[in-house]
């Protein structure tokens, strides 16, 4: 697993793709996958202004400012090479209101949709993420959205984050059955 945002930065994607790809650049025959960047929308919270265009960041290397679009998310993900490439989506803190929750999921499918349509590369798989934070209803309603669309798999993100261990487990096993 790599992260696409942090490739990006240092040592940028021109240097990987001098190198040909992600696989040669780090001398690793095996499947890879590269996240989108959409975590740092939650890790990095105060560097960042989010919008449905996309995120502007703030490096945390440099100060400098930087534009991630759920099509520039693709464009950078196809030139790493991975095998399994992500959407870019937004992850809620857990503590959000049950309407910024919903917010971030609504964002997270528009954004979703963006990335399919900006997928040029037909030997990379594409996984959407599955938001909703805790709430087993929105969980549903993602997950119900999501399978509409033609993905090549499914991730359940906006987990893992400070809630604890046993509500983790019911949401992805609610959330896995609803899945294909």
């Amino acid at each position: 697993m790599a992260n696409t945002y942090h490739l990006y930065l240092r040592p940028g994607i021109p240097v990987i793709e001098k190198a040909g790809d992600l696989h040669k650049f780090m001398a690793w025959p095996g499947a890879l996958m590269t996240d989108s960047g959409g975590y740092q929308i939650f890790s990095l919270a105060k560097l960042r202004k989010l919008s449905d265009q996309g995120v502007v960041f703030r490096s945390h290397v440099d100060g400098s400012q930087h534009l991630l679009t759920p099509e520039l998310a693709i464009k950078f993900q196809e030139s790493l090479g991975a095998d399994i490439i992500t959407v870019l989506d937004e992850c809620p803190a857990p503590t959000e209101t049950p309407e910024r929750v919903r917010e971030a999921m609504e964002r997270t499918h528009r954004w979703a949709e963006r990335c399919l349509r900006a997928k040029t590369r037909h030997d990379q798989a594409l996984f959407t993420i599955i938001q909703g934070g805790l709430s087993p209803e929105l969980r549903s309603k993602s997950a119900s959205f999501l399978n509409s669309l033609d993905f090549s798999g499914y991730a359940i993100g906006g987990l893992s984050l400070g809630e604890p261990k046993a509500l983790t487990n019911t949401i992805v096993s609610e959330t896995v059955a609803r899945l294909p």
